[in-house]
């Protein structure tokens, strides 16, 4: 039988539940199959793990989610339970759409927020929130791409953009594309909610044919209407080869889709955050496309997000330890919650940061950032990591095996400078503190 809820309803539930720690890769993968049905040993063979390997994830996960919903969850009851969990959930939710409908602009049907994170406790970003408000007002501007290093914060700040200025718009429509979505289910998914797809039927067999049909219709929509089209997790459907960031396979028409959005003439806006961005919007004019590189947060967010007040580290010391960790909002939530590690005020705060790196949610964090990177920039990291001390950019170059062109390698830099993984300083780089622990960790156990 089909599960009636959405299983991104059900992951977004304990994404929320679990905060400020989260799923790996592998927990989700375990929590979807079983949402499908898909008994253990299937989940090994068909993601080639270890049988015993998938069984200890499954046993450590029921514990975990046990833990965060205070009932007993396993294998056997966790889907009826969810169901249950979601069901009550949309009640709840409807009831108090119908209490605040007469103070909205437009009915709830027009705001569709799929599995949007709750911005309720959204705090600092004011620098950023203005900078895209100026840029939402640009008639030219047709897409704003928010990108950055994995836990920065790039959900949470165009999820709260967006629903401060949703009473701009006529619909506004958030997507998150962790599912890989073709474009075509996209683009019939955005329609639908509209309330204008007819469910035409191509005449041809060709999938490049009703895609382009369907963004037609959706383009003429963008015009008549002012639309907020908010796509989540843009890396979803891209992946790093040797010769840069491409497209997924079967995935590659996302960037007739892009660039049907971005290079046609209308009075909507979409708004997008992704790790790492498609090359295709390299091709675009400063005018048709904004693009935010967001960095670590301010020094009063740090101070707000850890809750100084109910621990015992000193101010100083706690912004020093942030300093490592490039302020990286996620980062320092996960630390903020293992504070304990802080025994001695006059505790090396290099060793408090190679402790951190043992932590399974920052080594997950850390793993799904270099899983983003190319070969030559993964190169670049390790040079770093392996460094005492800051490379200049001249020898850093030398070093490089696949520093193939002049021109890759300032790409490269550039890419991980903006990402807050590596640092310029009078022409010398140095690696996030707290990767560089991490990665000199990872090659002394790929050594062994």
């Amino acid at each position: 039988m089909t599960n009636p809820i959405d299983f991104n309803s059900v992951l977004s539930l304990i994404d929320r539940t679990i905060s400020p720690t989260y799923l790996s890769a592998t927990q989700e993968i375990v929590l979807r199959e079983v949402w499908n049905g898909k008994t253990y040993s299937k989940m090994a063979c068909d993601y080639n793990y270890d049988p015993e390997y998938i069984k200890t994830v499954g046993c450590n996960l029921w514990q975990i989610l046990s833990n965060a919903f205070n009932e007993q969850i396993n294998k056997s009851n966790f889907v009826p339970y969810m169901r249950q969990k979601i069901s009550c959930s949309i009640v709840v939710n409807k009831k108090d759409e119908l209490q605040i409908s007469s103070s909205k602009s437009l009915p709830s049907d027009f705001y569709h927020w799929a599995t949007a994170p709750n911005t309720e406790h959204f705090i600092g970003r004011d620098k950023q929130m203005k900078l895209l408000e100026s840029w939402s007002q640009d008639l030219n501007c047709n897409c704003i791409v928010v990108s950055g290093m994995v836990g920065c914060g790039k959900t949470s700040l165009i999820t709260k953009f967006a629903k401060d200025i949703q009473n701009q718009f006529d619909y506004v429509i958030w997507f998150s594309l962790n599912n890989s979505l073709s474009p075509t289910t996209l683009t019939n998914n955005f329609l639908k909610i509209i309330g204008q797809n007819q469910d035409q039927k191509s005449n041809s067999g060709s999938t490049q044919q009703d895609l382009s049909s369907l963004l037609a219709q959706l383009i003429n929509h963008l015009k008549q209407k002012r639309i907020l089209l908010v796509l989540d997790d843009l890396e979803s459907i891209l992946e790093v080869h040797q010769v840069g960031i491409c497209y997924q396979r079967n995935l590659e028409d996302y960037g007739h889709f892009l660039r049907s959005i971005i290079a046609t003439n209308h009075q909507s806006l979409m708004i997008c955050a992704s790790r790492v961005r498609p090359k295709s919007l390299e091709y675009y004019g400063m005018n048709q496309i904004k693009i935010l590189d967001l960095q670590g947060i301010e020094e009063s967010t740090i101070e707000q997000i850890t809750n100084l007040d109910n621990t015992k580290i000193e101010k100083t010391k706690l912004l020093d330890l942030s300093t490592r960790l490039h302020c990286n909002p996620q980062l320092l939530k996960i630390t903020a919650s293992h504070l304990n590690i802080f025994h001695d005020d006059n505790e090396d705060l290099e060793q408090v940061v190679q402790e951190l790196c043992l932590v399974e949610e920052i080594v997950s964090l850390l793993e799904q950032e270099l899983d983003c990177l190319s070969k030559l920039e993964k190169e670049i990291i390790f040079w770093l990591a392996i460094s005492c001390k800051p490379i200049p950019q001249k020898d850093l170059a030398n070093n490089l095996k696949h520093a193939q062109s002049k021109i890759k390698f300032n790409k490269s830099i550039a890419s991980l400078e903006k990402r807050s993984l590596i640092v310029k300083d009078n022409s010398q780089h140095s690696l996030m503190p707290i990767m560089k622990s991490y990665v000199r960790r990872k090659l002394v156990q790929l050594a062994l």
